[in-house]
């Protein structure tokens, strides 16, 4: 009963592709007169995909579905079949099937690339800073997901370093925001900003520049230890940044400042791990399946 409301669900998602491939699926004789085993109907689907026929692919993972509901080829099929949905940027059918993936087969260990599947489909349409991070914060939630659910996948790797575009990505908008509010002379708010920048984002490529603002925001409040607090922490991890020099330039009249080298190391620094990459970088590739 499973495997049947499975087939129906499956076909009625397939159902909704392009007009070629529902003529193809009204020619019953593409299943009546079939002659091929799972393997190499999952084999011509692949060659397919490799020519980047991915409608004919689409027939003969159908074909496995319907004709061999209980191999395992059929499972794999489906996760196949939500790649090729990506690939044509169809990313509601990648999430849907990807879903009914994780549903029906929650012991699979192909259950991670299913997780990765529905993630990259937000990851996709992240935009730039000014607009909207609705999809942004969806991918970043989905690529944590798995990173803890599943540790050490051979989706690892990849998963850092899109989260790694995802900061940058984040702490553009965030960063925006706050200069926003500096220019409305609003300080309160453009500190609830960039001290979320510190917190949630400190390997964004942003860090110096927000740690700068941070300090002179602290600063102009007359909040001077903890002006000198987070100009510690941008001289102790980035000591040739230009934003390390127009911090010590603005605190340089406090005491204990002038002429001391190593004055942050009496505020015990944080080291920060910010990580290399490209603003603009989206990265966008995906890992196919094996």
């Amino acid at each position: 009963m499973k495997s049947t409301i499975l087939i129906l669900l499956f076909l009625f998602i397939i159902s909704c592709s392009s007009n070629d491939n529902d003529e193809y699926k009204n020619d019953q004789s593409l299943y009546e007169n079939n002659k091929y085993k799972d393997y190499e109907l999952f084999n011509f689907a692949n060659n397919y995909i490799i020519s980047n026929q991915l409608e004919l692919a689409l027939i003969e993972l159908d074909k496995i579905e319907v004709l061999y509901p209980s191999s395992p080829y059929a499972k794999k099929s489906m996760l196949v079949t939500a790649y090729i949905y990506f690939l044509n940027k169809d990313y509601e059918k990648t999430r849907a099937i990807a879903e009914m993936y994780k549903n029906y087969y929650p012991g699979s260990k192909d259950i991670v690339y299913a997780n990765y599947l529905e993630a990259m489909t937000f990851y996709v349409l992240m935009k730039k800073s000014e607009y909207s991070q609705e999809n942004t914060d969806m991918a970043l939630n989905k690529f944590n997901f798995i990173l803890n659910a599943f540790p050490n996948s051979k989706y690892e790797i990849d998963i850092l370093t899109k989260i790694k575009v995802i900061n940058n990505n984040l702490a553009a908008e965030k960063i925006s925001i706050a200069k926003f509010y500096l220019d409305k002379g609003n300080t309160n708010g453009a500190l609830v900003y960039l001290l979320d920048i510190y917190s949630d984002h400190s390997s964004s490529i942003l860090i110096e520049e927000t740690l700068f603002l941070i300090t002179k925001i602290y600063y102009t409040l007359e909040e001077y230890e903890l002006a000198k607090n987070y100009a510690s922490i941008l001289a102790y991890n980035f000591p040739k940044s230009n934003w390390y020099k127009k911090s010590y330039n603005l605190i340089n009249g406090l005491d204990d400042i002038i002429d001391n080298e190593k004055w942050f190391e009496k505020f015990n620094p944080i080291k920060l791990l910010r990580e290399d990459g490209e603003r603009n970088s989206k990265n966008s590739s995906i890992q196919p399946i094996n």
